[in-house]
């Protein structure tokens, strides 16, 4: 399993700038979007090549969200500035993927004010962080030729906070999810990983996770800085996901058996 890489200076000169994270993860979205769309290259999408009513000139993204919030933005509008966002997120990471977020705040912002009710203080970053992690994990599947693209990005994120608020983490050591993944006849355990990918039980984002801190001895305090998230919030998500894959694991639900989807580069 690949280790994860979040370091791609060439897609933007932007994304050569530092960026720090502090626990307010949304406001620092925000910062940092302004940020890049800063300067004589500001991070915009070519409104005149995109048509379906954008403004035809390079739009920088703090104000391609205020476009799209407008009511006289439409569907097709809206469907076709996202369907860009995340083409170039696909294509250069990094700084196009910070934009897909920053445009979404809005979205997001009430997606966790609805999730965050009556919690405390640590739950509602825990679900911030779910809800911020489930949204960037969509932007590499969802499909871009069906309508309503942001809304159903926000019912993914929305999925993925109420995950983190219904859940009730148990701790689970290495040995206890290892074992099973390292005794015959459980073969390797990328393929266990890939397995319970294929069957919904864990995410590509936490197999990756799990295989690069529990396979590939990297410590979580390394991946949570490079992710920008706050190391509890990480260690929890990481914890959740291995128990559902252990639980899989014991009821047979995941074996090893080798799928179509193993060639896939990202495993």
């Amino acid at each position: 399993m690949p280790r994860i890489s979040y370091d791609r200076p060439e897609a933007h000169p932007a994304t050569a700038r530092t960026i720090t994270w502090d626990p307010s993860l949304l406001d620092t979205v925000e910062r940092t979007l302004r940020q890049l769309c800063e300067g004589p290259a500001p991070l915009a999408i070519d409104g005149k090549a995109i048509g379906n009513g954008l403004p035809a000139r390079l739009i920088p993204l703090t104000e391609l969200r205020a476009i799209l919030l407008h009511p006289s933005a439409d569907r097709t509008t809206r469907d076709a500035a996202w369907r860009e966002l995340i083409t170039q997120a696909r294509t250069y990471g990094d700084a196009w993927t910070i934009g897909c977020v920053g445009v979404a705040l809005p979205g997001l912002r009430h997606v966790i004010s609805t999730l965050s009710r009556a919690t405390s203080a640590t739950d509602r970053a825990d679900i911030t962080a779910e809800v911020v992690i489930g949204f960037v994990h969509a932007l590499d599947d969802i499909d871009l030729d069906r309508p309503r693209i942001m809304l159903r990005l926000c019912r993914i994120a929305r999925k993925a906070g109420q995950r983190a608020r219904r859940a009730d983490v148990v701790p689970v050591s290495p040995d206890t999810i290892l074992r099973p993944m390292s005794a015959p006849p459980s073969g390797h355990p990328d393929l266990l990983l890939a397995d319970a990918v294929e069957q919904g039980i864990i995410t590509r984002f936490e197999a990756q996770l799990i295989g690069t801190t529990r396979l590939e001895d990297v410590n979580l305090t390394d991946v949570a800085e490079a992710l920008g998230l706050g190391y509890d919030a990480l260690r929890k998500r990481r914890s959740r996901a291995e128990a559902r894959l252990r639980d899989a694991i014991l009821d047979g639900r995941v074996s090893t058996k080798i799928h179509d989807s193993m060639s896939d580069p990202a495993f």
